[in-house]
């Protein structure tokens, strides 16, 4: 059962990523009961520094590259949503959402990376520059940005796991399923992508990219089973947590992968590290 503490972990989860959207996954971590005190006092210095977010925005460049090369002529744009699917102000709400979703989503993926590293080793991470991450207009907008989740019935959205091999609508088909005219129009274009062997593996690159990233945390992390035991979690919990976090890191990758295809097709292809000459 969910505590009143890991409740407000995961709210301050999601302010560290500097988001106002606590992600499902998150949520489930929470109904484990002594899981969240245990890792995030440790993720935590971590997550706020430079390198850590630095890390993360290389991630979203990575999936860009591969994007483009599949992606290069999208049947969507603004002029068609526009004339069809959104009105004016829905289109920036649509957009504002996306950016949350592009920063936030790989950051998780290093958190979860870094919890399934930390399950096969005593310790993990230590390597990472300590330097801070300074606050920026863009993360504030996020953290002021609402993100609404649609039902997981709601419309198509059954259709997307039962497409992309996943367990549940993810939050980002959730968040724009809130538009369904978008989610109707996104879902017809980019459920195709999965069939592109190299959007594929760009996601699975992302996926060994983040683990092996790992190691780049600030402060090492401990959270193998004798360390979570010592923490007082049980060893059924502590089995529970880990395959929720197996479950969820693939699932990420895959959208980011598909958040920055809906980013493309709006004409946002700005990189956040590796700048073009």
């Amino acid at each position: 059962m969910t505590t009143r503490h890991d409740d407000t972990l995961g709210t301050e989860i999601a302010a560290g990523l500097r988001t106002s959207l606590v992600p499902s996954v998150v949520r489930q971590l929470a109904d484990i009961e002594g899981f969240l005190p245990a890792i995030w006092p440790q993720l935590a210095p971590s997550v706020d520094t430079a390198g850590f977010l630095g890390s993360a925005l290389y991630m979203a460049d990575m999936a860009l590259d591969a994007v483009e090369e599949v992606y290069d002529e999208p049947t969507l744009s603004r002029e068609s949503l526009l004339a069809g699917a959104l009105s004016e102000a829905d289109l920036e709400q649509v957009i504002a959402v996306l950016d949350v979703f592009h920063w936030l989503q790989p950051q998780l993926l290093l958190l979860l990376a870094a919890l399934a590293e930390a399950h096969e080793a005593p310790s993990v991470g230590g390597q990472g520059r300590p330097e801070p991450r300074e606050p920026s207009e863009r993360e504030q907008a996020h953290q002021a940005t609402p993100v609404e989740l649609a039902p997981p019935d709601a419309g198509l959205l059954p259709e997307v796991p039962a497409e992309l091999q996943l367990d549940a609508p993810p939050d980002l088909y959730r968040a724009i399923a809130v538009w369904p005219g978008y989610f109707e129009a996104v879902w017809d274009e980019l459920q195709h992508l999965v069939a592109y062997p190299l959007f594929r593996q760009r996601g699975r690159a992302l996926y060994f990219y983040a683990r092996s990233s790992s190691r780049f945390l600030a402060v090492p992390l401990r959270a193998d089973e004798a360390a979570l035991r010592e923490a007082g979690m049980r060893p059924y919990a502590i089995s529970e947590a880990r395959a929720i976090v197996e479950r969820a890191l693939p699932a990420v990758a895959t959208m980011m992968m598909h958040c920055t295809a809906m980013r493309a097709g709006l004409g946002l292809r700005e990189r956040e590290v590796v700048r073009d000459e």
